[in-house]
């Protein structure tokens, strides 16, 4: 998995350089939050900006790092359309809260 982690005042941006976050991916993407858990601030924002397409492994991968994370909020950033439509499909969005920019991720996180 190709990702970029950075501090960003009281948030922690992951930003995932992948095109595709699907079945090959989601393990990895579960595996290397779980590995850094500790090192995290207490805001998590994704930022989704090359995922152009995300399957239900994916989603699910997001799903169970939101359970792993539960004393954190995890804060989705630049999702493309059609992942923005699996979120609100699946009601996900009303857990894990989508934003059009990196920037308006940051304001709300603070």
């Amino acid at each position: 998995m190709q990702y970029e982690i950075s501090q960003q005042g009281n948030s922690t941006v992951l930003q995932v350089n992948e095109a595709r976050f699907d079945a090959k991916l989601a393990p990895e993407f579960r595996n290397q939050i779980e590995s850094i858990k500790e090192d995290l601030s207490e805001n998590l924002i994704l930022d989704i900006e090359s995922v152009r397409f995300m399957d239900s492994s994916g989603l699910g991968a997001v799903m169970g790092v939101y359970k792993l994370l539960k004393d954190k909020r995890i804060l989705v950033a630049n999702a493309q359309q059609p992942v923005l439509d699996l979120f609100k499909l699946t009601r996900m969005d009303r857990l894990i809260k989508t934003y059009p920019s990196l920037d308006e991720a940051l304001h709300v996180a603070v």
